[in-house]
């Protein structure tokens, strides 16, 4: 972990092959810290390894952009290769786009990564037409709602997040969207 006195220098782009241990770091720790408490612990353990599974992660970078509904990771990375964070997205019709992931490291919160990381996935989205964005957050994500109540989203619906594996209703999510 970072020391919260000291915000390395990095950069904010596309993720490449090789960054996918990386990414994953980053993003099991995120979601398994924003999820704990609000979703099953068993059900927050297999999601964290569907999603972050590097080999997974791995096709996720090198098919970016081969379809507009998955634009890639961008990742905010130091010049010696540690991700300080990553997100993603796509656009899902000709104006909307999906924030689909956004973590950081914990130390690091508060202090303009993840808005960087959202303006860089903002920016794709708009690149190709998009003038709406929508994110769906864990409702009670003490984390992730106010991050995004503060850069403009506001809850549009309230839906039940379903467990993949035996379709129970795990918790809801809030769809949270906002012009851009």
């Amino acid at each position: 972990m970072v020391s919260a006195t000291a915000l390395p220098p990095y950069a904010v782009r596309l993720a490449r092959p090789g960054e996918e241990d990386e990414i994953c770091r980053v993003c099991r720790a995120g979601f398994t810290s924003s999820s704990t408490g609000l979703l099953p612990p068993d059900l927050v353990e297999r999601q964290a390894q569907r999603y972050y599974d590097p080999a997974r992660v791995r096709r996720e970078i090198t098919t970016a952009g081969a379809d507009p509904a998955w634009q890639g990771y961008v990742v905010a990375i130091t010049d010696d290769g540690r991700v300080l964070g990553a997100a993603g997205g796509g656009v899902l019709d000709r104006s909307r786009g999906q924030l689909y992931v956004i973590y950081l490291e914990a130390g690091l919160r508060g202090r303009g990564i993840g808005t960087a990381l959202l303006d860089a996935v903002t920016e794709q989205q708009r690149q190709v037409g998009a003038t709406e964005q929508w994110v769906s957050v864990t409702e009670g994500n003490s984390l992730g709602l106010p991050f995004y109540r503060a850069r403009g989203f506001d809850v549009r619906d309230r839906v039940p997040y379903v467990d993949p594996d035996d379709l129970s209703v795990a918790g809801h999510s809030l769809r949270m969207g906002r012009a851009i």
